[in-house]
């Protein structure tokens, strides 16, 4: 019965392990989203900074945010911009989910674990139960044949 006791605590200790480990996994999950956001906004600054450098350039020089190159550059610095935070936020994206799937492969590895725990638990009850029979069946043959050796 220890061994089956020792297979069900080594199940229950792998499903703890698994969930443990997929709840870390889910708050870097969750960091990865955060610190790609902040990235985002970073950007976003900057290219407000520079948007704002190359009209103070612009009416420096004489010339007019209306004005034909001074918004071609103006669109090419917001297209830049928003494509530089749209690459931040997918790739942040895209690690989350890479560790929200590991988070679900450990949850169910764990679950797994307690599972063949369970099994194994099981299956050491029934090989003891098998014994107990053999043993007490195997004692009732040996009195038997005493008592018959004894009678005849």
């Amino acid at each position: 019965m220890a061994a089956a006791k020792a297979a069900t605590n080594a199940g229950q200790a792998a499903l703890v392990s698994g969930m443990g480990e997929a709840k870390q996994l889910e708050t870097q999950a969750a960091r990865e989203v955060a610190v790609g956001t902040y990235n985002a906004d970073i950007i976003n600054q900057r290219a407000k900074q520079i948007l704002s450098s190359q009209r103070a350039a612009a009416a420096a020089g004489g010339g007019d945010t209306t004005d034909a190159t001074v918004q071609a550059i103006t669109d090419e610095t917001i297209k830049s911009a928003s494509v530089e935070k749209l690459m931040q936020m997918a790739n942040a994206e895209d690690k989350a989910r890479q560790l929200r799937f590991e988070a679900s492969t450990r949850r169910y590895a764990g679950a797994t674990g307690l599972q063949q725990g369970r099994l194994k638990a099981s299956a050491q009850k029934t090989a003891t139960w098998g014994q107990t029979i053999l043993s007490t069946e195997k004692l009732g043959s040996d009195i038997a044949s005493k008592v018959f050796m004894m009678s005849g």
